[in-house]
């Protein structure tokens, strides 16, 4: 989640007790019209809304949370705003640089900025090259970033209500749900456009809706592989890798890891046997 430096003056502004759009708007000196683009846009993220020109912030715990340290210190502004809380949640354990921008997608020389940014009020610790937030002098923030974490993992405006979701970010999100959806069908969903056809109990979906490669409906696979760590899902991306591998080379993890040492004859706990994969592999006419 990403917030801009007004959203979060306005929400400090809604945790001192200023309610009214105008009385936020003198207090920041913008333009009411201003302050209204904002709580549409923090309406959008669930942190607030409004109604007859009064804000409401939501009741949600790391709302509260976020509410409590910004009334205390608003000086954390500066760290949470632009890409600041998807870095700080990364490095709820401690992260070197590379690990940081692998995970995240930020810029390095943006990663570099804002740790600076937060080492000069000591919101984060550097040590043996890893870096991790300075939880002795700001224990609340990280009950936010944990019940955020929790929250995003769990909810989103782009998916219907009950369906889980396996990966999202701003641009990009994967789920499953029981019901039908204007999305494009990823995952097993979908392994059947690649010559695997399956009956699934449920729809995998991914938004927006577009046409997903190959290598996408893999990738979407493993994300849900991933969250659910079954063995049957393991042996279903056995069989996408076995008959794609030559397309699939460039994707790197580590269910596919586990899966090659299956496929070598090796026994990796929570992982079907070589004999397992093999059988399911005839029906499909796929060669191990």
């Amino acid at each position: 989640m990403r917030f801009s430096k007004t959203e979060l003056n306005v929400l400090w502004r809604a945790a001192l007790g200023e309610r009214h759009v105008s009385e936020v708007a003198s207090a920041l000196k913008k333009d009411v019209s201003q302050v209204y683009r904002v709580l549409k846009n923090l309406e959008k993220k669930g942190f607030a809304t409004l109604k007859q020109g009064l804000i409401t912030p939501s009741e949600q715990t790391h709302v509260n949370i976020l509410l409590q340290e910004l009334s205390r210190r608003p000086n954390i502004i500066d760290n949470l705003s632009g890409c600041g809380i998807r870095l700080f949640i990364a490095i709820l354990e401690p992260k070197s640089i590379s690990q940081i921008i692998k995970e995240t997608g930020i810029k390095r020389s943006t990663v570099f900025q804002k740790l600076k940014q937060a080492g000069r009020n000591s919101f984060i610790l550097l040590s043996d090259k890893t870096y991790a937030l300075n939880w002795k002098i700001w224990p609340e923030i990280k009950e936010f970033f944990i019940a955020l974490k929790k929250y995003e993992e769990t909810a989103d405006a782009r998916v219907p209500p009950g369906a889980v979701i396996y990966f999202k970010n701003e641009r990009e999100i994967v789920f499953s749900t029981q019901v039908e959806c204007d999305a494009a069908l990823t995952g097993y969903s979908a392994y059947e456009r690649f010559g695997i056809k399956l009956l699934t109990v449920d729809y995998t979906y991914c938004l927006p809706q577009k046409n997903l490669t190959k290598q996408e409906v893999f990738l979407h696979s493993l994300y849900r592989a991933e969250k659910e760590g079954d063995a049957r899902d393991f042996i279903l991306i056995a069989l996408f890798y076995l008959k794609h591998k030559s397309e699939l080379i460039g994707i790197h993890h580590s269910i596919i890891d586990n899966i090659n040492k299956v496929l070598e004859g090796e026994k990796v706990k929570g992982y079907p046997g070589l004999t397992e994969i093999a059988e399911r592999a005839d029906v499909y006419d796929i060669k191990i």
